[in-house]
């Protein structure tokens, strides 16, 4: 597969994975790996609910996640993309 093939875009974000990067207006974003791979799961979840637990299996893999930690990363991604984006 064309790695562009995994580019996904929504508003003026680019959310690259092979790359591990993410862009607004093709300005790089800093965001940390847990939020990147949050924002990953749930988009390519996009229209669906997200378990608790599927998200801590994915984005936490054979560790013992805390609401406290999806929380935060939550907070994270809304910084960056807006409040009501999740």
């Amino acid at each position: 597969m064309e790695p562009d093939a995994c580019v996904l875009r929504f508003a003026d974000f680019e959310w690259r994975p092979h790359e591990q990067r993410l862009t607004q207006a093709g300005v790089p974003v800093d965001i940390g790996g847990r939020a990147f791979a949050l924002l990953g799961l749930l988009a390519t979840c996009s229209g669906k609910v997200v378990s608790k637990d599927e998200a801590f299996a994915q984005v936490w893999p054979g560790r013992v996640g805390e609401d406290n930690n999806l929380q935060a990363q939550i907070a994270a991604l809304r910084r960056v993309l807006g409040r009501d984006a999740i």
